[in-house]
């Protein structure tokens, strides 16, 4: 790297390509042109016999600069298209395709690039997934439903579309860990978060906020239509075994809201649905509530 700082001092040429000629051009052109000089000047009365000769020569050596020119910066795309794919997947997260197969050294540079963006991408593309995946149930967390949901929320408010959230919490979890032990407890979140999955629609939100307590929003979808939604999972928890545990076992309380238009974020419309889930809780469990049914 100390040549190629110290001819990066230089103010000209500014481009890699202009200072690689340049190297090319005093190695191969200046002594050319001195040895020249030195025959012209050591015999004085050849000069005038050869001016033509010399003419070619000159010529010959701007054409050679020339065409070195074009193939040293023909040479040096690898690099170029190296740094760019670099800043593309830098600023844009754009996965380059660069060739392979070529068998010298930018060929391997363009190959371990290449696998080096690729294997960062991946990385980085399972560390985000991760970011916002409850790693018991594989369904999404509070960070991702917070993310999808605000996107919704907006566009329900640009569109004036209905939007709902269902919250709901299973009932008596806690006695459930205690009496099978957590592993059964992880088996019951798990399959709860299955079967809930299983009915949804791919344009509903689900996702795990947290314990034993799970979140639904459901863009485009009117009050009456999210009550239908909660009844149906409330109704199938209750009757189905869960775990292999005792069907009727497992139940859960539900809270039902639809997005008021003053309401801006999720968190509004869930202090409101969490509400009325303790209400649920509070009347006797394994039940829908709802500030109004349409």
């Amino acid at each position: 790297m100390k040549i190629y700082r110290l001819f990066n001092k230089l103010s000209r040429p500014r481009s890699y390509a202009g200072r690689i000629l340049l190297i090319c051009f005093f190695g191969t052109h200046v002594p050319l042109i001195t040895f020249v000089l030195w025959i012209l000047l050591a015999n004085p009365s050849l000069g005038g016999e050869h001016w033509d000769d010399l003419l070619v020569l000159l010529l010959a050596t701007l054409a050679g600069t020339g065409l070195t020119f074009l193939l040293v910066n023909g040479m040096l795309a690898p690099v170029r298209v190296v740094a760019r794919a670099l800043g593309d997947y830098r600023q844009n997260k754009q996965v380059p395709a660069l060739p392979r197969g070529l068998s010298d050294e930018a060929g391997y540079m363009l190959e371990q690039v290449q696998d080096a963006i690729e294997e960062l991408d991946l990385t980085l593309t399972n560390l985000a997934r991760a970011a916002e995946t409850d790693p018991l149930t594989e369904v999404g967390n509070r960070r991702w439903l917070v993310s999808r949901a605000e996107e919704q929320i907006a566009r329900a408010q640009r569109n004036q579309s209905p939007i709902c959230a269902i919250l709901f919490d299973l009932d008596r979890f806690k006695a459930i860990n205690d009496q099978h032990g957590h592993a059964k407890g992880d088996a019951v979140l798990v399959g709860v978060a299955r079967f809930v999955k299983s009915g949804l629609q791919s344009s509903h939100l689900f996702a795990r906020t947290g314990g034993e307590e799970f979140c639904i929003v459901l863009p485009n979808t009117p009050l009456n239509g999210a009550v239908e939604v909660a009844r149906r999972i409330q109704e199938g928890l209750a009757t189905r075994s869960i775990a292999r545990l005792t069907p009727g076992l497992v139940t859960a309380s539900f809270g039902v809201v639809e997005r008021d238009p003053d309401e801006r974020d999720l968190s509004a419309l869930l202090r409101r649905a969490d509400d009325l889930l303790y209400q649920a809780k509070n009347d006797g469990r394994n039940q829908v509530a709802t500030s109004a049914l349409a």
